[in-house]
């Protein structure tokens, strides 16, 4: 079984908030009080993500999108 979990971020450079939604998955051989099977990144909004390893749980860095510069 898999859940959604979204949490919401915030940029310590800019301070812009916004959603990324986990993806956490219990096999049926997890024990209660046991961490998740399985944790991936489902939807990761408007953040930028840089995935280093995908075994198990998730490994890697979300960084904040560049803001458009007025012309």
């Amino acid at each position: 079984m898999a859940y959604r979990d979204p949490e919401q971020l915030t940029c310590p450079s800019c301070a812009k908030r916004a959603e990324l939604v986990w993806l956490v998955g219990e096999g049926p051989n997890t024990k209660p009080g046991e961490g998740a099977a399985y944790v991936q990144i489902l939807d990761p909004g408007p953040w930028q993500e840089q995935t280093t390893n995908t075994a198990r749980a998730w490994h890697g860095t979300l960084t904040c999108p560049p803001v458009a510069q007025p012309y």
